[in-house]
This record gives C-alpha cells, sequence and structure tokens, in this order.
C-alpha cells in the first residue's frame, strides 16, 4: 500500500509538472495521451481491476480535448493512464500476496 500511496504521489507531482509546460501542447499531443490513457485502462479493465474514478478523469481529459484546452487534455489522460497502471499493479501485488492470478476473466485460484 504504501509504494501504491508513494505512486500516487509521484503521479501528482508530474501532473504538477505538466502545467509548466501548457504552452507547448498540441492535439497531436492530446491525442496521443488519449490513446495511452484508453490502452492502460482497456489492460486493467480486462482484468476486471479498472478504479471507478479512472473512467472519470478519461472523459474529462476527452472532454477538454474536443474544448479546445489541449495542456488540460493532456494532464487528465496521463492520470487517467497512471490511475490505470497503479490499478493494475495493485491487482497484480494483491494477487501475489494471495497467490491467485489475474486473468481476463478477473481473479482466479491458482
Amino acid at each position: 500500500m504504501k509504494r501504491v500511496l508513494m505512486s500516487v504521489m509521484a503521479a501528482g507531482t508530474l501532473m504538477m509538472a505538466g502545467f509548466a509546460t501548457a504552452a507547448t501542447v498540441t492535439a497531436t499531443d492530446a491525442q496521443h495521451a488519449l490513446a495511452a490513457a484508453k490502452t492502460a485502462m482497456a489492460k486493467t479493465s480486462a482484468v476486471h481491476y479498472l478504479w471507478l474514478s479512472t473512467p472519470k478523469v478519461y472523459k474529462e481529459a476527452e472532454a477538454a480535448d474536443k474544448a479546445g484546452k489541449y495542456d488540460e487534455a493532456v494532464v487528465k489522460a496521463k492520470h487517467a493512464e497512471d490511475l490505470a497502471n497503479l490499478a493494475y499493479a495493485q491487482g497484480e501485488a494483491q494477487a501475489k500476496k494471495y497467490g491467485v492470478k489475474l486473468t481476463d476473466h478477473g481473479v482466479q485460484m491458482d
């Protein structure tokens, strides 16, 4: 759990760093960030471990992209990607702890 908290704090720091470089963000950057977030979410969702807040943050990123706020879209998309990756890592850690496997059918006993 401590690793997850440290990762969330690191993600927050990176998110704040994203605001500092917002002036150079383009629509292409936003599309790449959205695609990366969607891929990470699909991987985590496939093992039924996606956190409930992740799709909400992703939808906010899509809305910002549609509104032309590419800097905000990139920050939110990266946040969604980080949340998805953290959820997957949490699932793997808990599966290892309890001696089960994460599969496309969810958690299965070894």
